[in-house]
């Protein structure tokens, strides 16, 4: 980019930010960095990333298990709903309608049927 694009605002922001994460320029402060790192490696303070699902286990398999019970507990309600469809289709398939109601239908008009049909059943 040319500078012309760049206010005197902006380049001084810039020029701040520069400086602000310019990195430090004695040495004593590398060597120092160095030797903190190396130190926390010693101690053991590097652990792996795995290490905090170890905290999460017992939480995670409490989750599991109810997960378990309650998708246990809709596929035997699925189950005994899709049992009383069953039974229900069978039970009213085998009874045929009576002649007597058939007739009475037959001889009232429309609106009285519908009327009389819900309410003998």
């Amino acid at each position: 980019m040319t500078d012309d694009r760049w206010s005197q605002r902006e380049s001084d922001v810039t020029d701040a930010l520069r400086a602000l994460y310019a990195p430090p320029a004695d040495e004593r402060y590398w060597d120092a960095l160095e030797a903190r790192i190396l130190a926390h490696v010693a101690r053991g303070g590097s652990e792996g990333w795995w290490s905090a699902l170890v905290e999460m286990t017992r939480p995670a398999l409490a989750a599991a298990a109810i997960l378990v019970l309650v998708a246990g507990a809709a596929v035997a309600h699925t189950r005994q709903l899709e049992a009383r469809n069953a039974y229900a289709s069978v039970i009213s398939a085998a009874a045929p309608p009576s002649i007597e109601s058939s007739a009475r239908l037959s001889s009232t008009p429309d609106g009285d049927a519908t009327v009389n049909y819900i309410l003998s059943h």
